[in-house]
Protein backbone atom coordinates (compact mmCIF):
# COMPACT_ATOMS: atom_id res chain seq x y z
CA UNK A 1 0.00 0.00 0.00
CA UNK A 2 2.58 2.55 0.88
CA UNK A 3 4.55 1.85 -2.23
CA UNK A 4 1.17 2.83 -4.48
CA UNK A 5 0.87 5.88 -1.88
CA UNK A 6 4.45 7.08 -2.85
CA UNK A 7 4.04 6.75 -6.63
CA UNK A 8 0.42 8.39 -6.73
CA UNK A 9 2.62 11.28 -4.91
CA UNK A 10 5.70 11.04 -7.07
CA UNK A 11 3.60 11.82 -10.20
CA UNK A 12 1.78 14.34 -8.04
CA UNK A 13 4.75 16.18 -6.91
CA UNK A 14 5.90 16.52 -10.93
CA UNK A 15 3.68 19.65 -10.73
CA UNK A 16 3.86 22.15 -7.66
CA UNK A 17 1.44 21.14 -5.31
CA UNK A 18 -0.05 24.45 -4.61
CA UNK A 19 -1.53 23.60 -1.02
CA UNK A 20 1.90 23.42 0.83
CA UNK A 21 2.24 27.40 -1.05
CA UNK A 22 -0.70 28.24 0.36
CA UNK A 23 -0.04 26.83 3.96
CA UNK A 24 3.19 28.45 3.82
CA UNK A 25 2.09 31.72 2.77
CA UNK A 26 -0.75 31.32 5.38
CA UNK A 27 2.25 30.51 8.17
CA UNK A 28 4.88 33.08 6.98
CA UNK A 29 1.89 36.01 7.18
CA UNK A 30 1.20 34.24 10.56
CA UNK A 31 4.26 35.02 12.27
CA UNK A 32 4.71 38.54 10.87
CA UNK A 33 0.96 39.00 12.15
CA UNK A 34 2.46 37.81 15.72
CA UNK A 35 4.86 40.30 15.61
CA UNK A 36 2.85 43.27 14.99
CA UNK A 37 0.02 43.14 17.36
CA UNK A 38 -0.74 43.08 20.73
CA UNK A 39 -0.91 40.08 22.97
CA UNK A 40 -4.78 39.66 22.35
CA UNK A 41 -7.41 37.15 21.10
CA UNK A 42 -5.84 37.09 17.89
CA UNK A 43 -2.12 36.88 18.84
CA UNK A 44 -3.28 33.72 20.26
CA UNK A 45 -5.04 31.79 17.41
CA UNK A 46 -2.53 32.82 15.01
CA UNK A 47 0.12 30.38 17.80
CA UNK A 48 -0.16 27.64 15.55
CA UNK A 49 2.51 29.32 12.93
CA UNK A 50 5.91 27.92 13.28
CA UNK A 51 4.37 24.46 13.68
CA UNK A 52 2.60 24.58 10.75
CA UNK A 53 5.53 25.83 8.83
CA UNK A 54 7.44 23.07 9.88
CA UNK A 55 4.84 20.21 9.50
CA UNK A 56 4.58 21.96 5.85
CA UNK A 57 8.60 21.26 5.59
CA UNK A 58 8.46 17.94 6.75
CA UNK A 59 5.47 17.51 3.77
CA UNK A 60 8.02 19.35 0.77
CA UNK A 61 11.22 17.41 2.01
CA UNK A 62 9.46 13.83 1.62
CA UNK A 63 8.30 15.03 -2.25
CA UNK A 64 11.71 16.17 -2.92
CA UNK A 65 13.55 13.22 -1.64
CA UNK A 66 10.69 11.08 -2.28
CA UNK A 67 13.57 8.19 -4.47
CA UNK A 68 16.83 10.42 -3.16
CA UNK A 69 19.21 8.77 -0.41
CA UNK A 70 21.01 11.49 0.95
CA UNK A 71 23.98 10.88 3.25
CA UNK A 72 23.68 12.72 6.17
CA UNK A 73 26.67 15.01 6.10
CA UNK A 74 26.08 15.33 2.22
CA UNK A 75 22.75 16.67 2.52
CA UNK A 76 23.83 19.30 5.61
CA UNK A 77 26.76 20.40 3.11
CA UNK A 78 24.18 21.47 0.75
CA UNK A 79 21.36 22.47 3.04
CA UNK A 80 22.67 23.98 6.56
CA UNK A 81 24.63 26.72 4.00
CA UNK A 82 21.22 27.89 2.27
CA UNK A 83 19.66 28.60 5.67
CA UNK A 84 22.90 29.99 7.80
CA UNK A 85 24.67 32.42 5.14
CA UNK A 86 21.65 34.43 4.05
CA UNK A 87 21.00 34.85 8.11
CA UNK A 88 24.13 35.91 8.62
CA UNK A 89 24.92 38.46 5.73
CA UNK A 90 21.25 39.93 6.10
CA UNK A 91 22.71 40.25 10.43
CA UNK A 92 25.58 42.12 9.37
CA UNK A 93 23.78 44.44 6.82
CA UNK A 94 21.28 44.94 9.57
CA UNK A 95 24.07 45.59 12.15
CA UNK A 96 26.09 47.90 10.18
CA UNK A 97 23.29 49.91 8.84
CA UNK A 98 22.06 50.12 12.29
CA UNK A 99 25.26 51.65 13.52
CA UNK A 100 25.41 54.20 10.64
CA UNK A 101 21.88 55.68 11.47
CA UNK A 102 22.56 55.96 14.96
CA UNK A 103 26.15 57.39 14.59
CA UNK A 104 24.25 59.86 12.30
CA UNK A 105 21.34 60.72 14.56
CA UNK A 106 23.82 61.32 17.32
CA UNK A 107 22.47 58.13 19.35
CA UNK A 108 23.88 55.31 21.11
CA UNK A 109 24.64 52.47 19.35
CA UNK A 110 21.82 50.20 20.92
CA UNK A 111 22.88 46.63 20.42
CA UNK A 112 25.73 45.37 22.52
CA UNK A 113 28.57 42.90 20.91
CA UNK A 114 27.59 40.06 23.69
CA UNK A 115 24.31 40.43 23.97
CA UNK A 116 22.44 41.50 21.08
CA UNK A 117 24.99 41.07 18.48
CA UNK A 118 26.62 37.93 19.23
CA UNK A 119 23.65 35.57 20.51
CA UNK A 120 21.79 37.00 17.08
CA UNK A 121 24.39 35.57 15.33
CA UNK A 122 24.33 31.91 17.57
CA UNK A 123 20.01 32.49 16.92
CA UNK A 124 19.94 32.95 20.47
CA UNK A 125 17.89 35.50 22.19
CA UNK A 126 19.90 38.22 20.23
CA UNK A 127 17.52 41.20 19.05
CA UNK A 128 14.77 38.44 19.04
CA UNK A 129 13.29 37.08 16.28
CA UNK A 130 16.18 34.87 14.76
CA UNK A 131 15.03 31.45 17.22
CA UNK A 132 12.67 30.54 14.49
CA UNK A 133 16.00 30.43 11.85
CA UNK A 134 17.50 28.05 14.72
CA UNK A 135 14.14 25.86 14.83
CA UNK A 136 14.78 25.49 10.81
CA UNK A 137 18.27 24.57 11.41
CA UNK A 138 17.41 22.19 14.02
CA UNK A 139 14.79 20.62 11.55
CA UNK A 140 17.28 20.38 8.77
CA UNK A 141 19.92 18.54 10.54
CA UNK A 142 17.67 15.70 11.50
CA UNK A 143 15.49 15.38 8.36
CA UNK A 144 17.45 12.37 6.79
CA UNK A 145 17.45 11.06 10.58
CA UNK A 146 13.69 11.27 10.55
CA UNK A 147 12.67 10.10 6.98
CA UNK A 148 14.55 6.85 6.87
CA UNK A 149 13.10 6.05 10.72
CA UNK A 150 10.11 6.21 8.61
CA UNK A 151 11.44 4.58 5.59
CA UNK A 152 12.08 1.57 7.90
CA UNK A 153 8.60 1.60 9.89
CA UNK A 154 6.42 -0.84 8.82
CA UNK A 155 2.99 1.64 8.37
CA UNK A 156 2.34 5.39 9.53
CA UNK A 157 0.66 3.66 12.48
CA UNK A 158 3.96 2.29 13.16
CA UNK A 159 5.71 5.15 12.50
CA UNK A 160 3.51 7.92 14.60
CA UNK A 161 4.34 4.88 17.87
CA UNK A 162 7.37 5.90 16.96
CA UNK A 163 7.28 9.70 17.33
CA UNK A 164 4.77 9.29 20.22
CA UNK A 165 7.47 7.28 22.10
CA UNK A 166 9.99 9.59 21.07
CA UNK A 167 8.10 12.75 22.84
CA UNK A 168 7.01 10.81 25.64
CA UNK A 169 11.00 10.41 26.31
CA UNK A 170 11.15 14.13 25.74
CA UNK A 171 8.48 15.12 28.64
CA UNK A 172 10.13 12.79 30.66
CA UNK A 173 13.57 14.53 29.92
CA UNK A 174 12.12 17.49 30.85
CA UNK A 175 10.78 17.02 34.06
CA UNK A 176 14.57 15.45 35.20
CA UNK A 177 15.85 18.54 34.26
CA UNK A 178 13.57 20.41 35.87
CA UNK A 179 15.09 19.16 39.31
CA UNK A 180 18.96 19.47 38.17
CA UNK A 181 20.84 22.56 38.33
CA UNK A 182 23.13 23.18 35.66
CA UNK A 183 26.01 25.60 37.29
CA UNK A 184 27.23 26.36 33.46
CA UNK A 185 25.95 29.09 31.65
CA UNK A 186 26.62 27.87 28.07
CA UNK A 187 25.59 24.59 28.45
CA UNK A 188 22.57 25.35 30.05
CA UNK A 189 22.12 27.60 26.65
CA UNK A 190 22.68 25.33 24.42
CA UNK A 191 20.30 22.53 26.59
CA UNK A 192 17.62 24.94 26.33
CA UNK A 193 17.59 26.55 22.93
CA UNK A 194 18.98 23.47 20.84
CA UNK A 195 18.63 20.21 22.31
CA UNK A 196 15.38 20.98 24.28
CA UNK A 197 13.56 21.91 20.72
CA UNK A 198 15.15 18.48 18.17
CA UNK A 199 12.55 16.30 20.00
CA UNK A 200 8.98 17.92 19.30
CA UNK A 201 9.75 19.85 16.30
CA UNK A 202 11.28 16.33 14.96
CA UNK A 203 7.74 14.88 15.46
CA UNK A 204 6.32 17.65 13.75
CA UNK A 205 8.25 17.34 10.39
CA UNK A 206 7.61 13.62 10.90
CA UNK A 207 3.88 14.35 10.88
CA UNK A 208 4.73 16.23 7.60
CA UNK A 209 6.67 13.50 5.97
CA UNK A 210 3.37 11.13 6.53
CA UNK A 211 0.98 14.29 5.73
CA UNK A 212 0.37 14.05 1.82
CA UNK A 213 0.10 10.10 2.54
CA UNK A 214 -2.64 10.21 4.78
CA UNK A 215 -6.39 10.17 3.47
CA UNK A 216 -8.55 13.52 5.06
CA UNK A 217 -10.45 10.59 7.44
CA UNK A 218 -7.38 9.86 9.55
CA UNK A 219 -6.13 13.65 9.60
CA UNK A 220 -9.55 14.74 10.87
CA UNK A 221 -8.82 11.60 13.32
CA UNK A 222 -5.39 13.15 14.50
CA UNK A 223 -6.71 16.75 14.66
CA UNK A 224 -9.90 15.62 16.76
CA UNK A 225 -7.67 13.84 18.98
CA UNK A 226 -5.22 16.84 19.35
CA UNK A 227 -7.83 18.99 19.64
CA UNK A 228 -9.77 17.22 22.93
CA UNK A 229 -6.46 17.00 24.36
CA UNK A 230 -6.02 20.74 24.36
CA UNK A 231 -9.26 21.18 25.53
CA UNK A 232 -8.89 18.60 28.24
CA UNK A 233 -5.90 20.51 29.46
CA UNK A 234 -7.42 23.75 28.96
CA UNK A 235 -10.38 22.85 31.25
CA UNK A 236 -8.37 20.91 33.76
CA UNK A 237 -6.56 23.80 34.09
CA UNK A 238 -9.48 26.36 34.62
CA UNK A 239 -11.31 24.13 36.88
CA UNK A 240 -8.66 23.04 39.36
CA UNK A 241 -6.43 26.67 39.26
CA UNK A 242 -9.05 28.94 37.81
CA UNK A 243 -6.81 29.82 34.99
CA UNK A 244 -7.52 29.49 31.47
CA UNK A 245 -4.23 27.96 29.96
CA UNK A 246 -2.08 30.37 26.70
CA UNK A 247 -0.69 28.24 24.35
CA UNK A 248 2.43 31.37 23.75
CA UNK A 249 2.86 30.26 27.89
CA UNK A 250 4.33 26.79 26.39
CA UNK A 251 6.48 27.80 23.36
CA UNK A 252 9.79 27.33 25.12
CA UNK A 253 10.54 24.74 24.89
CA UNK A 254 7.58 23.53 23.16
CA UNK A 255 5.59 21.35 25.53
CA UNK A 256 2.33 19.40 24.60
CA UNK A 257 -0.41 21.86 25.66
CA UNK A 258 1.02 24.17 22.68
CA UNK A 259 1.70 21.33 20.65
CA UNK A 260 -1.55 20.14 20.86
CA UNK A 261 -3.30 23.73 19.74
CA UNK A 262 -0.13 23.79 16.79
CA UNK A 263 -1.18 20.09 15.14
CA UNK A 264 -4.87 20.49 15.75
CA UNK A 265 -4.84 24.25 13.68
CA UNK A 266 -2.19 22.93 11.30
CA UNK A 267 -4.26 19.43 10.25
CA UNK A 268 -7.67 21.48 10.51
CA UNK A 269 -5.86 24.69 7.54
CA UNK A 270 -4.34 21.70 5.78
CA UNK A 271 -8.21 19.85 5.15
CA UNK A 272 -9.38 23.22 4.48
CA UNK A 273 -6.96 24.06 1.81
CA UNK A 274 -7.27 20.50 0.27
CA UNK A 275 -10.78 20.73 0.14
CA UNK A 276 -10.65 24.47 -1.71
CA UNK A 277 -7.97 23.52 -4.43
CA UNK A 278 -9.83 20.37 -4.95
CA UNK A 279 -12.71 22.14 -5.20
CA UNK A 280 -11.38 24.92 -7.71
CA UNK A 281 -8.64 24.59 -10.61
CA UNK A 282 -5.89 26.38 -10.54
CA UNK A 283 -3.71 28.26 -13.27
CA UNK A 284 -0.39 28.81 -12.61
CA UNK A 285 -0.19 31.78 -15.04
CA UNK A 286 -2.75 33.03 -12.60
CA UNK A 287 -1.66 36.55 -11.04
CA UNK A 288 -2.88 35.42 -7.34
CA UNK A 289 -0.94 31.72 -7.63
CA UNK A 290 2.22 33.68 -8.45
CA UNK A 291 2.20 35.86 -5.68
CA UNK A 292 1.17 33.12 -3.78
CA UNK A 293 4.38 30.74 -5.04
CA UNK A 294 6.57 33.72 -4.84
CA UNK A 295 5.87 34.16 -1.24
CA UNK A 296 6.10 30.16 -0.33
CA UNK A 297 9.59 30.17 -2.47
CA UNK A 298 10.80 33.27 -0.46
CA UNK A 299 9.69 32.64 3.15
CA UNK A 300 13.60 33.15 4.43
CA UNK A 301 14.00 36.13 3.04
CA UNK A 302 10.76 38.19 3.33
CA UNK A 303 11.27 36.98 7.02
CA UNK A 304 14.52 38.48 7.70
CA UNK A 305 13.33 41.89 6.01
CA UNK A 306 10.54 41.90 8.29
CA UNK A 307 13.05 42.01 11.18
CA UNK A 308 14.41 45.40 9.78
CA UNK A 309 11.10 46.73 9.21
CA UNK A 310 10.29 45.95 12.27
CA UNK A 311 13.29 47.73 13.79
CA UNK A 312 12.66 50.57 11.85
CA UNK A 313 8.95 51.17 13.34
CA UNK A 314 10.26 50.61 16.73
CA UNK A 315 12.64 53.50 16.13
CA UNK A 316 10.01 55.85 14.21
CA UNK A 317 7.84 55.01 17.96
CA UNK A 318 10.77 56.22 19.73
CA UNK A 319 10.62 59.31 17.85
CA UNK A 320 6.75 59.62 17.37
CA UNK A 321 4.68 57.72 19.71
CA UNK A 322 1.75 56.40 18.14
CA UNK A 323 2.78 56.81 14.77
CA UNK A 324 1.49 53.44 13.84
CA UNK A 325 -2.06 53.94 15.55
CA UNK A 326 -3.31 50.61 14.18
CA UNK A 327 -2.30 47.62 14.49
CA UNK A 328 -3.44 45.95 11.28
CA UNK A 329 -2.31 48.98 9.18
CA UNK A 330 1.43 48.42 10.69
CA UNK A 331 0.64 44.40 9.76
CA UNK A 332 -0.09 44.96 6.11
CA UNK A 333 2.66 47.80 5.45
CA UNK A 334 5.75 45.70 6.96
CA UNK A 335 4.33 42.40 4.89
CA UNK A 336 3.54 44.48 1.99
CA UNK A 337 7.42 45.74 2.57
CA UNK A 338 9.33 43.04 3.19
CA UNK A 339 7.77 40.98 0.37
CA UNK A 340 8.12 44.09 -2.61
CA UNK A 341 11.62 44.57 -0.86
CA UNK A 342 12.37 40.46 -1.26
CA UNK A 343 11.17 40.90 -5.00
CA UNK A 344 12.84 43.53 -5.76
CA UNK A 345 16.19 42.20 -4.46
CA UNK A 346 15.16 38.49 -6.67
CA UNK A 347 14.79 40.36 -9.75
CA UNK A 348 18.16 42.62 -9.21
CA UNK A 349 20.50 39.78 -8.65
CA UNK A 350 19.06 37.23 -11.00
CA UNK A 351 19.76 40.07 -13.71
CA UNK A 352 23.11 40.56 -12.31
CA UNK A 353 23.74 36.62 -12.52
CA UNK A 354 22.13 36.78 -16.14
CA UNK A 355 23.43 39.51 -17.53
CA UNK A 356 27.09 40.26 -15.96
CA UNK A 357 30.16 38.23 -15.78
CA UNK A 358 31.16 38.96 -12.40
CA UNK A 359 27.27 37.66 -11.95
CA UNK A 360 27.87 34.41 -13.92
CA UNK A 361 30.96 33.84 -12.31
CA UNK A 362 29.68 33.94 -8.94
CA UNK A 363 26.09 32.46 -9.73
CA UNK A 364 26.45 30.11 -6.74
CA UNK A 365 27.09 31.98 -4.20
CA UNK A 366 24.97 34.68 -4.74
CA UNK A 367 22.12 32.70 -5.58
CA UNK A 368 22.53 31.04 -1.48
CA UNK A 369 23.04 34.31 -0.84
CA UNK A 370 20.10 36.23 -2.18
CA UNK A 371 17.96 33.93 -3.66
CA UNK A 372 16.74 30.87 -1.77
Amino acid sequence: MRNQLDLVNTKKSITRDIRFDILKTIGIFSIILAHTIPHNILFHLRNFDVPLMVIVSGALFSYSNNNKNYSFFTYLQKRIPRLIAPVWFFLSFLFISSYVIFYLLGKDFPFSIQEHILGSFLLLEGIGYVWIIRVFIIVAIISTLVLNIYRNCRSNNHFFAVLIGSYTCYELALQLLANIKIENNFLLSLIQNYLMFIIPYGCLFGLGIVLPRMKRKSILVVSGIFFIAFLLITGYSYYTQGVILLAQDFKYPPRFYYLSYGIFMSMLAFMIVDIFTQNHVFSQQNSVIKLITFISASTLWIYLWHICFLLMKQLIEQIKPNFFKSYMISFLIITFLSVLTTYIQKASISKVIQRTKFGNKNSEILSTLFLK
